[in-house]
């Protein structure tokens, strides 16, 4: 089902950067006017907010935005634990979080202001935490449930496959202690809060601390090309947990302060489409019922 989902995702991504792909080549020259001419423009009367295609697309991405409290939904109340794995909920989450923003953008024709303009920046605001929740969250390791690990279990699965991949490539205790110490995770504990831009940094420049890390060891151990990529494979993870046990405490204390700004923009976002679709319906502008 893993599989299946990551398909249907894939799929649903490909339609909406199509149809955006589409819609840019189409009719961009549109969105490039200035708003004193547009009405003079040819494709106007369907693609301004209030026009058949320009409408729908508001009604597609305010619903899409509509639904990612779904997994609000599913995280909290225990009825629907057994409906589906955690990630994978978070995953269609995110995938409405991104297109959802993308569509509305569209609807308003690029055009901002008012009081709806709130709503519109609380939207942006919710995908721009959103991108940053995410980066803390995959930080976290968690089970395949989505149910969140203990340090001191994370821990023992660090040391295990650490004690194995010495093993497998005959590596001397200095070896690990090279690999560990450039691993960077001394610097991610000590700069508590802050080390959200290291670890970002290090993800960076990846490339650069794995060459230097592969230079330091490959004096001290002799690797065949056969088992290369085994062996990288076990180096990027033992790095990457080694980081993930320094950044733990700082990632938990990040994960709840980002909810106390990623909830307000959502529900200021939410409450005040409503009053728009409201007012919308109020003054006699329908869609294509």
């Amino acid at each position: 089902m893993k599989h299946i989902h990551k398909i249907i995702i894939t799929i649903l991504s490909l339609i909406v950067a199509i149809f955006i792909g589409w819609i840019i080549f189409d009719i961009g020259d549109y969105y490039l006017t200035q708003l004193i001419e547009r009405p003079h423009h040819l494709h106007h009367t369907l693609w301004k907010p209030g026009g058949a295609f320009g409408q729908g697309l508001g009604i597609l991405g305010g619903g899409m935005m509509v639904l990612i409290f779904v997994y609000s939904i599913r995280k909290r109340v225990r009825f629907f634990s057994k409906w589906g794995k955690l990630p994978t909920w978070l995953n269609y989450h995110i995938f409405l979080g991104i297109a959802g923003p993308i569509l509305v953008t569209f609807h308003t024709a690029f055009k901002f202001g008012g009081l709806v303009s709130i709503s519109y920046w609380s939207m942006v605001g919710v995908a721009l935490s959103g991108f940053i929740g995410r980066y803390i969250y995959i930080k976290i390791p968690h089970h395949v449930s989505g149910k969140e690990i203990s340090r001191k279990e994370f821990n023992a699965r660090l040391i295990t496959l650490t004690n194995q991949f010495k093993a497998d490539f005959d590596l001397s205790d200095d070896t690990i202690e090279r690999i560990l110490t450039l691993s960077g995770a001394d610097k991610i504990e000590k700069r508590g809060l802050l080390a959200i831009f290291t670890i970002f940094f290090m993800d960076v420049t990846g490339w650069l601390r794995w060459r230097q890390i592969k230079n330091s060891i490959r004096g001290s151990s002799t690797i065949s090309k056969r088992d290369m990529s085994h062996f990288k494979q076990n180096l990027r993870q033992i790095v990457k947990m080694d980081r993930q046990i320094a950044f733990w405490n700082a990632a938990q204390s990040l994960f709840h302060n980002w909810h106390v700004i990623h909830k307000p923009f959502a529900y200021t976002m939410l409450l005040i489409m409503f009053i728009h679709i409201a007012v919308t319906v109020s003054l006699g502008f329908t869609w294509i019922f």
